[in-house]
């Protein structure tokens, strides 16, 4: 085993004694969600410890009741200091012989349930998503050609970030039904994207709507998308909130960090053609994003901070603890069918985020945007230089051109882990994977 946890933890397990992410789960006997953490194989329910007053030792002085919630926002709202106090309390429990989880073995085992036997919800109630482009490549790969000029001016001064939609933000495991939509029937020059209204001008006024309908899609097919993608990323949530107004200086972003999460943003590329100018992807990417569930926390990220590489930034962004966290990042494709081809891999890692955490933070703010405890900020594509850390297929196809868009049944798997480990095991973030399913026509 890699640790001394009471709860017995596999040595090659990414949940060790030393990363303890928090989450949110529930069980066939009890289905009412609730707080608790991955360790090994097994979850510690945190609800079953508050009840029994056991947070009551606990040398940091907080409201239990916080887990006795359905999300981790009342706990993550309560600030780095007493989160911080109250994981490294948590790690006791789980390792010293003195703790009443040893010396209860009721309590253990009321309070313990394996992972398999549980359902993982969304961990936070998430008020708003914010996506960034980070990816020099990814940037260059997908966004320049299309008019903006080149992506070290355009891209990256000052930073790009999109909203997105966070009633289609799923826990890892979710099916995704293949979206179905405004396809243009070519991708040539004379098939732009752009509506033709003078074919509505020679329709009668007491025109079928059918026929108006036709009319107006002329160059169009609504159709299921025949490019489903993926989107490697890595995404972080906001702990205290901030005022409206208030700007976050980037030496003072971390106080407003929980912890981070697997994030896929799936696309469908055919569907983005026609939106890509002049506003961006809408329809193309508003139907899924797939989040691991076990948020690891930034106390747990500490020991893998590294300098990021030298890069222009803005004077704002500039950083004094200019660092980012050495997180391996990999993806893979369980295929659905039984048909022989090219399946898709990468692995990459957050160092090609041109942006720190803490930079997408302070630039988010920079006009007093108000963040809110549960906001979700993504770190975009985390596409490296070379051809085997790309992390998306539209990508991936113009080195390997037999590597085919997701077809129904496939299955994405992305993991990551810190890269390195205490002799106390490993820091790592689970799964985040989604099975395709056909379209709903």
């Amino acid at each position: 085993m890699a640790s001394q946890s009471i709860i017995p933890i596999p040595a090659d397990s990414p949940f060790s004694l030393v990363n303890i992410p928090f989450g949110i789960f529930s069980t066939e006997s009890q289905p009412h969600p609730r707080p608790g953490v991955a360790i090994g194989e097994h979850i510690l329910d945190l609800k079953v410890l508050a009840l029994e007053g056991i947070f009551t030792d606990c040398k940091i002085t907080f409201p239990s009741d916080v887990f006795t919630q359905t999300t981790l926002n009342a706990f993550a709202a309560l600030g780095r200091p007493t989160t911080s106090g109250v994981r490294t309390y948590i790690q006791s429990l789980l390792s010293q012989p003195s703790s009443p989880l040893h010396s209860n073995p009721s309590l253990l085992e009321r309070c313990t349930v394996k992972q398999i036997e549980a359902k993982m919800h969304l961990p936070f109630d998430i008020g708003d998503f914010t996506d960034f482009t980070s990816s020099k490549t990814h940037a260059k790969n997908t966004h320049s050609g299309h008019g903006h000029g080149g992506v070290d001016a355009d891209m990256f001064h000052p930073p790009r970030a999109a909203s997105g939609r966070v009633s289609t933000i799923l826990p890892s495991g979710t099916p995704i039904v293949r979206p179905v939509g405004h396809l243009p029937t070519s991708t040539s020059p004379e098939s732009s994207g752009l509506l033709d209204d003078r074919a509505l001008d020679d329709l009668l006024p007491d025109a079928p709507v059918e026929s108006r309908t036709l009319a107006r899609t002329t160059g169009f097919l609504l159709a299921p998308t025949n490019e489903l993608d993926f989107e490697l990323e890595l995404a972080f949530f906001i702990s205290v909130p901030t005022e409206h107004f208030e700007r976050v200086p980037v030496e003072k972003t971390e106080e407003h960090i929980f912890g981070v999460v697997l994030l896929n943003d799936w696309s469908a590329r055919d569907i983005q053609i026609p939106e890509t100018l002049p506003f961006g992807a809408f329809n193309a990417k508003n139907f899924a994003s797939t989040i691991s569930p076990w948020v690891v926390t930034l106390d747990a990220l500490e020991p893998f901070k590294i300098a990021h590489d030298i890069r222009r930034v803005p004077s704002y962004l500039v950083d004094k603890g200019d660092v980012t966290y050495d997180i391996s990042v990999s993806m893979s494709v369980i295929p659905g069918g039984s048909e022989e081809r090219e399946l898709a891999v990468a692995r990459s890692c957050l160092r090609n985020s041109y942006w720190t955490f803490r930079q997408m933070l302070a630039f988010h703010t920079l006009t007093g945007c108000r963040m809110r405890t549960g906001d979700l900020i993504g770190t975009g594509t985390l596409s490296g230089e070379d051809a085997t850390s790309l992390c998306s297929l539209v990508e991936q196809r113009k080195y390997f051109p037999n590597r085919m868009f997701l077809q129904d049944g496939d299955e994405v798997v992305f993991t990551a882990w810190c890269t390195g480990r205490s002799p106390q095991g490993g820091v790592g973030f689970g799964e985040c994977r989604g099975i395709v399913l056909p379209a709903r026509l």
